[in-house]
């Protein structure tokens, strides 16, 4: 058994946290990277029985297992590498350690169930593959069609450290398998680039997916920061607006888009969004702004049992025909005043949050159903314990626990009641995790739904809601429940979610249960060189987790899945803390330096919504450059940081002398009009003997010097009639005192 492949890796094995502990890079060189698989499942075999016979059954020992109808359910590890943008891939087994355990029965799967069924109450069946005398798989590797990200092109390898023949009951266990990856530019692959050169900005965005064995590289990663694009119906502009002035504000450069310029059609939408991601590689975010009727949700077709596969993720995969975004995508769904509503909240949430410690809290809503099945062969309830447990020990102060039946720990006894889910959310949590059978309307565990929801009274303590269940983003006709937590609002003001997350299908069982545990993983911070912050990088890079560890099964659940919410939002999972930022609020120089002892924060400075300049804070300070700017109006100052209140300030321009003359009132100097076209005017306010002044432009250079000139007079005109457009500096004596002014010339 050999496959040869083929990739010129640049030195680069991605993978999510499960395959990291499976995979090592051995050998890496520019045309070969030799890679070590160790099954390290040390768990021993678990059983079922059927029809009376013992069976292997490992969905109850792995994480992740075929889902296959009627063959065997085999454990399986996904890993992702990047390819180089061109050639085709193969891969070589060059070594492996294998046993053979002879008279054995592994079980079948019963397929990729959606969460409207039981596991537990379907049969098993077996089909041909049982009559078949070879083993299952036929290969204990899979290389998975290439995918496009952004400026990247990966694959998704798969290991299958089990093969099983069903007719000899012959297991093939392998417990180390040695790949060798190398390229063959000449033949051409799928999903090919245009060039060989990648691009630094996109690798720590989706670096949840990524692994960097090496530092053959030489650049260094980029973070998950990026400009944002906001597509709304013109009369939805109004109510859109403050959102976009905060975001350009913060340092998000924001461009708005009517819908009336891309047309009502979702390939017409897609293709002015491509538009402009190919206009401005940096883009990054996209927020669909309106209900279906406005902005439509695209359709893959229908399902087996003729449901329509919505998706709003389909605006932000656009390269390749996969379905790995390239651009992170939400959607505020409902009338102009329901958006009003989301952009109130949002605006609070990043600026202005409620104090306390609501944010640390959480909160975990599940069934009793899925042992066996789900990811990890966990039951619901046991999937969410592990996220659970994880929080508590990463720091959040309390995490509710609510599931069918009595778990102990946190879990009260009996099935959990609206009556005691409603006043966990009143109190105040950050974070609200469902997993189980759901509807349109409602978590069918507690039976909370829309109508507990416009019941709330959780003001200023919006959760980040996470639904794992059938139909909860069904929002193409009717309303939802996801849309229902973002639309809330109570005593007029919001309540509700700053973003939820629901299927506008009936969803699988177990993929995205891989996509909550590495939500949970990247909230936590299980890797200190792969944070996410926003809401986007932390639910998109989730998704791409569960596509690597689900190839087979995951696409689905990728078109179907729908955000509502801004995803450039800022996740709070910490107390709120002030930002001290220091600078010189006068502009002499064009050169602003700034220091704070919040390393990382971002810095913005703005100008009628312009940005003029952004950086973040590196060594304790930072030195922003103004460029063009309108000197005759100020330049805000916005300094921003996850977990931390913004800080808001201003720098003085034209009306800085006036700033000075306060400061300075006991010198009893006065200099006047502002702007000043033609001359200046010193007004002393008594008889002066003696003068002396001296007029400097921004970098410091002296332009005009007057000095101790004998003098008798309350005034003075100085011209500046040949000094071009600007901010100037003037030093002022009358022989007994001094002052420093800054004026405006305009012509």
């Amino acid at each position: 058994m050999n496959h040869f492949l083929s990739i010129l890796l640049v030195s680069f094995l991605f993978s999510g946290l499960y395959a990291q502990k499976n995979f090592q890079v051995k050998e890496e060189k520019e045309n070969r990277v030799v890679t070590e698989f160790r099954d390290l499942n040390t768990k021993s075999y678990a059983y079922t029985e059927i029809s009376g016979a013992s069976y292997i059954d490992f969905g109850k020992t792995h994480k992740v297992t075929l889902l296959e109808k009627g063959k065997p359910q085999l454990p399986s590890y996904g890993v992702t590498f990047m390819l180089p943008a061109q050639g085709k891939s193969q891969v070589n087994v060059i070594y492996s350690e294998e046993e053979i355990i002879e008279n054995v029965s592994v079980s079948p799967s019963k397929g990729n169930l959606k969460r409207n069924i039981d596991p537990a109450n379907v049969s098993y069946e077996f089909g041909d593959v049982y009559q078949t005398n070879a083993f299952f798989p036929a290969e204990p590797v899979k290389l998975e069609k290439p995918f496009n990200l952004r400026s990247l092109r990966g694959q998704v390898v798969r290991v299958f450290p089990y093969q099983y023949n069903p007719v000899t009951k012959t297991l093939k266990h392998y417990k180390k398998i040695t790949l060798e990856l190398v390229t063959d530019p000449s033949v051409s692959g799928e999903n090919e680039l245009a060039s060989n050169a990648f691009q630094p900005r996109d690798l720590k965005s989706y670096s949840s997916l990524f692994v960097n064995p090496s530092k053959t590289l030489k650049y260094d990663e980029v973070d998950e920061s990026g400009d944002f694009l906001v597509l709304a119906p013109e009369s939805y502009h109004e109510a859109i607006s403050p959102l976009l002035s905060w975001k350009n504000k913060k340092g998000i450069k924001t461009h708005l888009v009517t819908v009336a310029e891309s047309g009502e059609t979702p390939e017409t939408i897609k293709a002015l969004i491509e538009n402009e991601y190919w206009e401005n590689p940096d883009l990054k975010y996209v927020l669909l702004v309106g209900d279906h009727q406005q902005i439509p949700a695209y359709s893959y077709g229908t399902t087996w049992d003729n449901e329509e596969l919505f998706s709003d993720s389909y605006y932000g995969q656009l390269l390749g025909g996969d379905f790995y975004p390239e651009l992170f995508v939400g959607r505020f769904s409902g009338t102009a005043a329901n958006v009003e509503v989301m952009v109130d909240r949002t605006l609070e949430y990043e600026t202005n949050p409620m104090e306390g410690d609501w944010m640390t809290k959480a909160l975990v809503l599940g069934s009793g159903e899925g042992a066996g099945y789900g990811d990890e062969g966990q039951a619901d309830w046991q999937h969410l314990r592990g996220i659970h447990d994880q929080l508590l020990d990463y720091g959040y102060t309390s995490v509710h626990e609510f599931y069918d039946g009595s778990r102990g720990d946190d879990d009260a006894s009996g099935n959990p009641l609206p009556s005691i889910i409603l006043p966990a959310v009143n109190a105040g949590v950050g974070l609200f995790n469902y997993t189980g059978h759901g509807d349109i309307n409602t978590c069918i565990t507690g039976s909370f739904g829309s109508s507990q929801i416009n019941q709330a009274v959780n003001n200023g303590m919006y959760p980040f809601v996470i639904s794992v269940a059938c139909n909860n983003g069904t929002f193409t006709y009717g309303n939802c429940i996801s849309e229902t937590w973002l639309k809330a609002t109570e005593n007029n003001t919001p309540s509700g979610a700053i973003a939820a997350c629901g299927s506008s299908i009936l969803m699988a069982w177990a993929p995205p249960m891989q996509t909550q545990d590495e939500m949970a993983n990247l909230i936590v911070r299980n890797d200190e060189s792969n944070i996410k912050n926003t809401l986007g990088g932390l639910f998109y890079n989730a998704q791409m987790s569960m596509l690597e560890e689900y190839p087979d099964n995951g696409e689905e659940v990728m078109q179907t899945w729908v955000f509502f919410g801004d995803p450039s939002v800022d996740y709070r999972n910490a107390v709120t803390e002030e930002l001290a930022v220091a600078f010189d609020s006068c502009i002499i120089t064009p050169d602003i330096t700034f220091t704070s002892a919040s390393e990382g924060a971002f810095i913005s400075l703005t100008q009628n919504n312009e940005i003029l300049a952004r950086g973040t804070v590196s060594g304790g300070s930072l030195t922003l450059n103004l460029g063009a700017y309108d000197i005759l109006q100020n330049v805000e100052v916005v300094c921003s940081k996850p977990n931390f209140k913004p800080f808001f300030g201003t720098l003085v321009s034209g009306g800085c002398f006036a700033l000075d003359v306060a400061e300075k009132a006991n010198a009893g100097f006065n200099l006047y009009p502002v702007p000043a076209s033609q001359q200046i005017m010193l007004d002393f306010g008594k008889m002066v003997q003696t003068l002396s002044y001296a007029i400097y432009d921004v970098s410091g250079k002296e332009l005009q010097r007057y000095s101790n000139a004998k003098f008798s007079a309350n005034s003075h005109s100085l011209p500046v009639d040949g000094l071009a457009n600007g901010v100037y500096t003037i030093r002022v004596n009358d022989g007994s005192q001094e002052a420093v002014y800054r004026f405006v010339v305009q012509h």
